[in-house]
């Protein structure tokens, strides 16, 4: 890959993997890949620790692309100094090299990390992905991923997806659904639950026999099938989909779940009425579906308990597998691609887009203001918006990611509002 003098160690331990899938979001061309082939793609990256004062060379270049993650390096043309690069930088998400006539090597100003990616590889995957092929399905990283992937997989052939919904959310939503004043009130209750909203939704869809514009909003979905029928269908639904948690880590990992949605939900809403080309309904229903893939899996792992004895082995098919079956359930299901889209990229947190503002972007700042202000103590692959494109781009449109204290507090008076129409009768 490059000469150093100190002969720096290579590592692919799991200690890296987070640092190589948020360069594989963020750098070009890489970020140029769907999440499955992203994913592929990140098995074979490695992460190079480099010294102070270590020299680069381009050597290798034509197998790999290389990134400086962390750390600085300046750039010579032979014995002439001609520039510097430091990490989380518009120029460190380019390659290393791209350009030889540019620079010939490059020096550590400090100690570095520079991820590697196989060009041939990349390239392969970014061909495929512009034909439209056959997506790319191979995302085994573990046997408990591929027991958990295979479930899903006979049920998605089945067109039967299974959502668990909550007991707790369950009762309340029984209890007082059918005493609500009118639409936006149903909506709200509605809303409560990530996978009742994700089936009401899909119903939606297919009433009429699709023929109708894809749903927005929980709201526009309730219009479409009436009141009644609405209600009906979420009675029934909570019932076939109602699970009792299996085990502590299940449970755990549900009650987070919940919690994270919700909040997520009320924060996009306040964070939507500052930017006129967003829509507050659709926003909601963005972030409720972002993650819907984590559903999915909790859903099959309460099938299989005896398989998740610890919360690390629950979190990390999450970490492997949540995003590219968020996406897959809701392309399926016909979802607008604005979904689709903040399914796939939500979690990037590096990415480097320019452009309006999108739903996707108002998803991300709200995993980072619930990371910031309200942790829930497990370990997190979640950033500070600190450095991040995207805190300076929606401060340049009136919202301080680095002052969440006011947006906390509005989204909380939203819950609680939502929480006063889920009062048990």
């Amino acid at each position: 890959m490059f000469k150093s003098d100190s002969n720096p160690s290579v590592s692919n331990s799991d200690e890296n993997s987070v640092l190589i899938l948020a360069a594989a979001g963020a750098v070009s061309p890489v970020n140029e890949l769907n999440a499955v082939n992203r994913a592929a793609l990140c098995k074979s990256a490695t992460v190079v620790h480099v010294q102070r004062n270590d020299q680069l060379k381009p050597e290798g270049a034509n197998r790999w692309l290389m990134y400086l993650i962390e750390g600085a390096l300046t750039l010579y043309n032979g014995k002439d100094e001609v520039g510097s690069i430091a990490a989380k930088t518009p120029e460190s998400l380019q390659p290393l090299f791209l350009d030889k006539s540019a620079y010939q090597s490059a020096k550590t100003q400090t100690v570095a990390k520079i991820v590697k990616f196989g060009r041939e590889q990349l390239d392969i995957l970014l061909r495929e992905q512009q034909k439209n092929a056959i997506s790319v399905m191979d995302i085994q990283v573990t046997e408990k991923d591929n027991l958990i992937f295979d479930s899903i997989l006979e049920e998605m052939k089945t067109q039967k997806v299974s959502l668990a919904s909550f007991g707790e959310t369950t009762t309340k939503i029984l209890s007082s659904h059918a005493n609500v004043a009118g639409i936006p009130e149903l909506a709200e209750i509605i809303q409560s639950d990530p996978g009742l909203s994700a089936n009401i939704v899909n119903e939606a869809n297919k009433a009429d026999g699709g023929a109708g514009d894809s749903i927005t909003s929980i709201r526009g979905a309730i219009s479409r099938l009436g009141v009644e029928s609405t209600q009906r269908s979420l009675e029934e639904l909570l019932r076939k989909n109602t699970i009792v948690p299996a085990s502590d880590v299940i449970e755990r990992r549900f009650r987070r779940y919940m919690q994270r949605t919700a909040l997520s939900t009320a924060i996009v809403h306040v964070l939507s009425k500052e930017l006129p080309d967003i829509k507050p309904e659709t926003a909601t229903l963005a972030a409720l579906v972002s993650d819907i893939g984590e559903l999915q899996i909790i859903t099959h792992a309460n099938k299989m308990p005896e398989v998740f004895a610890t919360d690390a082995d629950l979190d990390g098919v999450i970490d492997n597998l949540r995003t590219v079956l968020s996406s897959w359930l809701l392309s399926s299901w016909d979802y607008p691609e604005d979904f689709i889209h903040s399914a796939n990229i939500a979690r990037d947190w590096y990415r480097n887009h320019t452009g309006d503002i999108g739903y996707a972007d108002i998803v991300t700042a709200s995993l980072l203001i619930i990371q910031s202000e309200m942790p829930d103590g497990q370990p997190s692959s979640i950033p500070s918006a600190d450095n991040l494109l995207l805190a300076r781009r929606l401060q340049q449109a009136g919202i301080d990611l680095k002052e969440p204290a006011e947006i906390m507090r509005a989204a909380t008076s939203k819950l609680v509002n939502v929480q006063s129409l889920l009062k048990t009768a």
